[in-house]
């Protein structure tokens, strides 16, 4: 009777186990769309087993439940979306502005510019023509007005930078508080920290961080992970947090940790570190070369118009364009008040005549700025806003290539498998049937030798 009561208990064990696993098995599958599960895996064990000893009965137990997830394979993951996080938030700014500067032959700036000194040359033809010195001031007046879109344009996008900044920032925070709040559980009760739902959310949450920010993510004993953005900076410890900050000093964007202490230098990547580039460096750099541009070109007509004479045969008085070089030459450039009786088209010493008219015309082939004529120095603008955009595109192209491999490594480590966790349920339900039917078995048998005893 004992060693058949020890085959009872040593079945039901063995049925406690199978049950066990079946269980992990349909959390696995159940769960295989949800964002940040790792499969998990239910180990059996083998109990002793002494054939020739009453009290040991063999079978098998149920051993600890285990996460495939790999700890390098996340952290690959979370590398691609910073750097794919960047070169895709990078792009999408500089499309923004790419369309203020356009390519096509007679559009944006340059046609403008064109199309002014195509007027002056007409202008020449006819110096003292009342309608050809109208045409040039109306063609001045609709020159300025472009400099003054293409500037209100980068003032919008720098605008909307610092909003996105602002967001990105509150995104962050609560993210990071999230992972707080997660810490939280899984250190107050220690069974959690295998928890495989907790588990998911928190990796849910890192993977969603990744992709506004780089950070290097700790797991630590009590089933918490401590998160250094930047590597350096301290966002989680356990479940207290330390929220970052945006502050605006003297037009440049910085990000302030909880101490107020710049970080700025240590977010590169993310779509953190895509805005703060746009917005610090390259914006302020296409505004002060489309400014220069507005100035230069400015001044060198109104100082050909002032070397010579107007039609009343008088040196000039007006300029004909005025800026504000503090604001900025291309939000502030216009034309004055002066009138197309007193523009200069004739030298000094030759009333009526077009030797002043023919110099401003030859404007537009002189390099005006270091060498370059005023088509080619916004060329050279308009082809490093490309440029960028190009070399980001093909970039992001790149990361997403490099994140979806890695995705597709973390899928076959620790992704579910429906048809192998099926395959799994059916060989542990046969298991756990056949250890029903052994266990009837033994339970007719007993109730046998009770009735033959009695």
């Amino acid at each position: 009777m004992g060693s058949l009561f020890t085959s009872m208990v040593s079945t039901a064990g063995a049925m406690r186990a199978l049950q066990r696993s079946l269980s992990v098995v349909q959390n696995n599958i159940v769960n295989a769309s949800t964002v940040g599960y790792a499969r998990q895996e239910g180990s059996l064990i083998a109990s002793p087993f002494n054939p020739n000893s009453g009290s040991t009965s063999g079978g098998v137990r149920s051993g600890p439940t285990l996460t495939s997830r790999d700890a390098f394979v996340e952290a690959s993951v979370w590398k691609m979306q910073h750097r794919s996080g960047f070169a895709d938030n990078l792009s999408t700014k500089l499309t923004e502005i790419e369309r203020t500067f356009p390519l096509t032959a007679g559009s944006g700036i340059s046609g403008e510019m064109d199309k002014f000194f195509a007027t002056v040359s007409q202008w020449s033809v006819s110096p003292n023509n009342s309608v050809a010195r109208r045409q040039v001031l109306d063609r001045a007046g609709t020159l300025a007005q472009s400099f003054n879109q293409a500037a209100l344009d980068l003032g919008d996008a720098a605008g909307r930078a610092g909003a996105e900044l602002s967001t990105t920032v509150e995104k962050i925070n609560r993210l990071t508080t999230d992972i707080v709040g997660l810490n939280r559980l899984r250190r107050e009760n220690a069974t959690t920290s295998g928890d495989a739902g907790l588990d998911a959310s928190l990796h849910a949450k890192l993977e969603e961080l990744s992709q506004y920010v780089d950070f290097t993510a700790l797991p630590q004993e009590d089933g918490s992970v401590s998160v250094f953005l930047g590597g350096q900076t301290a966002a989680v410890i356990g479940d207290h947090g330390w929220p970052i900050s945006l502050s605006n000093a003297g037009g440049e964007y910085q990000l302030l940790d909880s101490e107020g202490v710049d970080i700025t230098k240590r977010l590169q990547e993310g779509k953190i570190g895509a805005l703060l580039q746009f917005r610090n460096t390259l914006l302020p750099d296409y505004q002060t070369r489309l400014s220069t541009l507005a100035q230069g070109f400015a001044d060198n007509v109104n100082n050909t118009l002032n070397a010579g004479i107007d039609q009343n045969g008088v040196a000039p008085t007006k300029n004909l364009f005025s800026y504000n070089a503090t604001i900025g030459a291309a939000a502030t450039l216009a034309i004055t008040d002066i009138t197309g009786s007193e523009l200069a088209a004739a030298a000094a010493g030759d009333p009526g005549g077009n030797t002043n008219a023919l110099n401003l015309a030859d404007l537009q082939t002189t390099g005006l700025f270091s060498g370059l004529t005023p088509a080619q120095f916004y060329a050279e603008l308009t082809s490093n806003i490309g440029d960028r955009l190009n070399t980001e595109q093909n970039n992001g192209d790149l990361q997403r290539q490099l994140l979806l491999q890695a995705q597709n490594v973390r899928a076959e480590l620790s992704g579910v498998d429906i048809n192998v966790e099926a395959t799994k349920l059916l060989q542990l339900q046969k298991g756990f049937e056949a250890s029903g039917q052994v266990m009837s078995v033994l339970n007719s048998i007993t109730e046998t030798l009770i009735s033959m005893l009695r």
